[in-house]
C-alpha cells in the first residue's frame, strides 16, 4: 500500500512538472527571440567554409574530453544559440552546456548530410545518434534535424538555431515522460 502511494505520488509530480514545462510560454517569445537574433547577429560570408568545417568536426563526437574547449573556440563570445531545449547568449555558456552534455553521453555521432547557403545564412541537415542512461535505463536515440547557422569574419558561430524532433529524439525515450509522448503521438494519428 505504501509502495503504491509513493509510486502514485511520483507519477503525479512528474505529470505536474510536465504540465508546467508544456504550459510555459515558449512559442511566440521563442519565435520573437529568434527573429530578434536575425537582426542583432547579421553574420558574415568571409569564413563560412572554415566555420562549417569546424562545426562538423566539433559536433561529430560530443563525448570527447575536450568538447567544451572546442565549443569555446567554435562559438563567438556573443551568440544566439537555441537547440530547442535551451537558449544561450554567450559562447562560454554554450561551451559549458555542450561540454556537460557530452559528459553525460555514452556515445554521440552527428552526421552532416547537406549544407545550403543563402548569403550569410547556412542551413545544415544532419542525423544525430546518441546513447546515454537516464533513471537507470539505457537510451539509444536517433533523430534528424536542421540547424540555421551564421558565422562571423573569423568563422565562429554567432547564430545557431536548431530545428529537430526533441519529442521523438529525446523525450520519447525517458521513463514516464516517454509513455506520455508516445500516447499523445498515437492519439494524433
Amino acid at each position: 500500500m505504501l509502495r503504491t502511494l509513493i509510486l502514485l505520488s511520483a507519477v503525479a509530480l512528474v505529470l505536474l512538472a510536465l504540465w508546467f514545462w508544456w504550459a510555459r510560454p515558449s512559442g511566440e517569445p521563442a519565435m520573437a527571440a529568434y527573429h530578434d537574433a536575425l537582426e542583432t547577429h547579421p553574420g558574415s560570408t568571409a569564413a563560412i567554409d572554415a566555420g562549417l568545417r569546424e562545426f562538423g568536426e566539433v559536433f561529430a563526437d560530443l563525448t570527447r574530453s575536450d568538447t567544451a574547449e572546442r565549443m569555446a573556440a567554435l562559438y563567438a563570445e556573443e551568440v544566439y544559440f537555441n537547440d530547442t531545449l535551451l537558449t544561450l547568449t554567450t559562447g562560454r555558456a554554450v561551451a559549458d552546456y555542450m561540454g556537460a552534455t557530452g559528459e553525460k553521453l555514452d556515445s554521440s555521432e552527428v552526421i552532416v548530410h547537406r549544407t545550403l547557403r543563402d548569403g550569410v545564412d547556412v542551413y545544415v541537415r544532419w542525423d544525430m545518434h546518441f546513447a546515454t542512461s537516464a533513471f537507470g535505463m539505457k537510451i539509444d536515440s536517433k533523430t534528424i534535424g536542421m540547424t540555421h547557422l551564421r558565422f562571423d569574419d573569423d568563422g565562429r558561430v554567432v547564430l545557431h538555431q536548431d530545428f529537430w524532433d526533441a519529442a521523438g529524439g529525446l523525450y520519447e525515450h525517458l521513463p514516464l515522460i516517454g509513455a506520455v509522448v508516445r500516447t499523445a503521438k498515437k492519439m494524433m494519428k
